[in-house]
């Protein structure tokens, strides 16, 4: 049974639309707002426990960031993996499977890792070069996380099969993700300035992770749904066929 919100035939590449990504986004979320809230939630929480024990020691300081930044890029990937398949699910009108969504994760854990490990590095690379070639790489690698999952590639191989499905699509992707971006660095932002004051920055811890959880849930979604469409615009094929890897 497939969700009627989720057309599986009868797409051409101009089908594919932002604004129609970003309501099946929200629809997918709402529907399973806990279970994907938890997740993401969880892969946040030691990154900011170990910025807000970062203090003092300037080498301290350094090594549990870089700490941080490490173990949230481990739990973040797993989390995505997880959001995934969960998301298939709901797409083909199923209940979530926490559960059978973390076994997938865990079954593609080393791809997905090394991946990140991967479009992080050239990224932030990018991004020292110059700002705007630097987002563009990581548009062209937008869907890599989804490609890898789903059709069980390798490192360049996802990297591969996103910039061949983001291929004319890409400035719409680009807009939608420097809008998200903007957002959550005013949230956090905004976060640091009113709470960080108050009882030790644990208001701040909270409000970090709550919004962290809201934030990576959502991206990742928008991130498997632009997938979906992508491949449904480009090749014809329907959400059945799509998820028919993990059956």
């Amino acid at each position: 049974m497939t969700d009627a919100s989720i057309p599986t035939t009868g797409f051409v590449e101009s089908d594919f639309r932002v604004g129609r990504v970003l309501g099946r986004t929200s629809s997918v979320l709402k529907r399973n707002f806990l279970i994907f809230f938890v997740v993401t939630a969880i892969a946040t929480l030691p990154m900011y426990l170990v910025l807000q024990r970062a203090v003092g020691d300037p080498l301290q300081t350094s090594q549990l960031k870089g700490l941080g930044i490490f173990v949230a890029l481990v739990l973040t990937s797993l989390s995505q993996a997880i959001v995934v398949y969960g998301a298939f699910q709901d797409m083909l009108g199923r209940r979530v499977d926490l559960g059978q969504s973390v076994q997938v994760g865990l079954r593609r854990f080393f791809p997905i890792l090394g991946l990140a490990i991967s479009v992080t590095l050239l990224g932030i690379l990018g991004l020292i070069a110059l700002l705007v070639p630097g987002l563009i790489l990581l548009t062209r690698w937008f869907v890599a996380m989804p490609a890898c999952v789903v059709e069980e590639l390798g490192v360049s191989s996802s990297m591969r099969r996103s910039a061949q499905l983001t291929k004319g699509h890409r400035w719409k992707i680009f807009g939608v993700m420097l809008v998200l971006l903007i957002a959550d660095a005013i949230a956090n932002h905004t976060i640091d300035l009113t709470l960080s004051s108050i009882a030790n920055g644990y208001p701040a811890l909270a409000g970090h992770v709550i919004w962290g959880g809201i934030w990576d849930a959502f991206y990742a979604i928008f991130a498997v749904v632009t997938y979906h469409d992508l491949r449904v615009a480009k090749e014809g094929v329907d959400t059945v066929e799509i998820a028919a890897v993990f059956e």
